[in-house]
């Protein structure tokens, strides 16, 4: 009877551990997980989908999780002209033929260049501007995109700013419109795409001098001087319609310029709490979750392409130092990202093959430190150092020798 109870209490003993690894190991499977950083492609090589789907394989050998690519012709987020399905079809029919591969997190872009006199007062244009949303929406659903890039910057009539327009409205008023239309642009790419990423170049953090106004009214009053000031709106209107599976992405184009790492978890902070002053109260939780915090790398101004060349910091640099510069900004750009940081050029081409030296290898080398995680290994403020003093010589040399007075 005494080996009995021993032997039933060992098989009870040996049970619970077996139920309680296994609901160990089962709360582990079932526990959500960090979103894999992902890196993104964009410049002025940026294709059409028949490119996309005839360069497919040789594009996927570049070191990126995607790319963003366009539309031809209709890629403007608010054109208030009527786009015709039947004439996109052979887009469609191109995005459908896509067959990616390592390319897992791919985007269609648009474009708030306001190049027909958009209205943010006329429901007629926005019956057509939402119609024409959910068409590119439903090209990057067909396309297997995961969302949609949006590019506010105002290439020509700048349809953000409230100085010199719609005064015959108080900016609150303006305001309160804008984030109505924010909110349908919102539901127009939610509807063919509910778990859509929004990748935003500009967003909140636009606003940075702003946000520790403490007077609210006279944070309101700086605000409609800025050339930018219904962006914000816009962006609240986003949030407000955005379904639960939608996630918002502050792309930070002003991480082009970093040259350290601290600079990268600084602007983690302001996307991710200091915009909550421009954010609504009743927003702030839903911000929270929906609300990612992105960077961007600028390749041409780390590898000396930019033009001039000599009135920029890596021109100084020695080709060396310069792929140095490029994997330290990536490595800590996905360090501070919370999920994408996407990557511009304009002087190069990656689907031509036309990449500096060594700039490919940079980019793998600090991917596959984060994918380890791994220590950069090196810091370049020595190096950005030494680049500014040779910069700053070299404007002095071009000065004029200063005059004597006359006596």
């Amino acid at each position: 009877m005494k080996h009995t109870r021993i032997l039933l209490t060992a098989l009870l003993l040996a049970t619970t551990a077996i139920l309680t690894a296994a609901g160990t190991l089962s709360a582990q499977s079932s526990a959500p997980q960090r979103p894999a950083k992902k890196f993104i492609e964009y410049g002025w090589d940026v294709p059409y989908p028949d490119q996309v789907r005839q360069n497919i394989r040789a594009m996927e050998k570049a070191p990126f999780d995607g790319v963003i690519f366009r539309l031809c012709e209709w890629n403007h987020a608010f054109d208030p002209r009527p786009w015709d399905e039947a004439k996109l079809k052979p887009q469609f029919d191109d995005l459908a033929a896509i067959e990616w591969k390592t390319f897992t997190d791919n985007f269609l872009c648009l474009y708030a260049a306001n190049n027909w006199q958009m209205d943010w007062f006329s429901d007629e244009q926005w019956n057509v501007i939402t119609a024409n949303l959910r068409l590119s929406a439903k090209a990057a659903k067909i396309g297997r995109c995961v969302g949609v890039v949006f590019d506010p910057e105002p290439y020509g009539d700048n349809p953000w700013a409230y100085a010199g327009k719609n005064q015959d409205h108080s900016f609150a008023e303006v305001e309160a419109q804008v984030h109505k239309r924010g909110a349908q642009f919102m539901t127009a790419i939610q509807t063919e795409l509910p778990d859509a990423r929004l990748l935003t170049f500009f967003h909140q953090s636009l606003f940075a001098e702003l946000l520790d106004v403490p007077d609210v009214q006279e944070r309101q009053k700086r605000l409609s001087q800025q050339p930018w000031a219904l962006l914000s709106a816009f962006w609240n209107g986003a949030l407000d319609a955005a379904a639960p599976g939608v996630r918002i992405i502050d792309g930070y184009e002003p991480a082009y310029y970093f040259n350290n790492r601290e600079a990268f978890f600084n602007v983690y902070h302001l996307m991710r709490q200091r915009t909550l002053a421009l954010v609504p109260p009743t927003l702030r939780t839903k911000h929270a979750v929906t609300a990612q915090a992105g960077m961007a790398i600028y390749m041409d101004q780390l590898l000396a392409l930019r033009q001039p060349p000599e009135t920029f910091l890596s021109f100084y640099l020695s080709p060396e130092e310069r792929l140095r510069w490029l994997e330290h900004n990536v490595y800590y750009a996905l360090t501070a990202s919370d999920e994408y940081v996407w990557c511009y050029s304009e002087r190069m081409d990656w689907w031509q093959n036309k990449v500096p030296d060594g700039a490919e290898a940079a980019i793998r080398s600090a991917r596959e430190k984060i994918g380890k995680g791994e220590r950069l290994g090196f810091d370049v403020a020595d190096i950005i150092a030494a680049g500014n003093r040779k910069m700053t010589e070299a404007a002095n040399a071009k000065k004029p020798p200063r005059e004597e007075p006359k006596k």
